[in-house]
């Protein structure tokens, strides 16, 4: 394909990149006339702008890679199932729990239980902890039909390990590291949780392979 085509078949593609970049910036700079915080501040690597050693909070790092790659895998293979015409409840399904994940990515990025709802709009933490589980106690019985015939034994792992994590940070139980303890249990969690959708996203590719292979 010569470069003219490529302009003119990816139009929609570049569109895409403009907005999505000028909305992040735009973001910047509403932040830095609204409240006052320095573009660099907003910009920069955080261990630069922080002075601190290049492993600080790489644990937790980790972490967000393994929600946005969830995110992903639920998005991408919502959208895969809905273009070769599958289970419109499973396409469902894989959306809204891509929604959920890149909620949970974002409270986890930015402390939004500890420091966003609780200061800015006063909503307590257990509260946002208990609007969290509403939200997802009502997805899982929107869903539990399809969920049933997945792996959901790893999906019932993570909500363990995410179960045991929240309390942990709630009760703070004495002569234990709180560090260690509640955020190795929710890494746990979190790799069990893209897991499950990595599961999901493969059986739907083999699926549609197979289907367009015997044709």
């Amino acid at each position: 394909m010569n470069l003219r085509n490529q302009l003119k078949s990816n139009k929609t593609t570049f569109l895409r990149i403009f907005i999505i970049s000028t909305f992040f910036i735009g973001c910047v700079l509403l932040l830095n006339k609204w409240k006052g915080i320095p573009i660099g501040s907003m910009t920069r690597d955080i261990t630069t702008t922080a002075g601190v050693e290049i492993y600080v909070g790489f644990f937790s790092q980790v972490g967000f890679f393994f929600w946005i790659a969830a995110a992903t895998l639920c998005m991408f293979t919502s959208f895969i199932n809905h273009k070769s015409r599958g289970n419109i409840i499973f396409t469902e399904f894989l959306f809204l729990f891509g929604l959920l994940t890149l909620l949970l990515c974002l409270d986890d990025m930015f402390l939004l239980h500890e420091s966003v709802f609780p200061y800015i709009f006063g909503i307590p933490q257990k509260g946002v902890f208990m609007v969290y589980g509403i939200l997802i106690f009502f997805i899982l019985l929107r869903y539990y039909q399809i969920i049933l015939k997945t792996n959901y034994i790893i999906l019932a792992m993570s909500f363990i390990f995410f179960a045991i994590s929240i309390s942990l940070d709630v009760i703070h139980p004495p002569n234990l590291n709180p560090y260690l303890m509640e955020d190795s249990v929710k890494m746990f969690g979190i790799v069990s949780w893209f897991f499950y959708f990595y599961s999901n996203a493969t059986s739907i590719v083999s699926n549609l392979t197979t289907a367009i292979n015997s044709k």
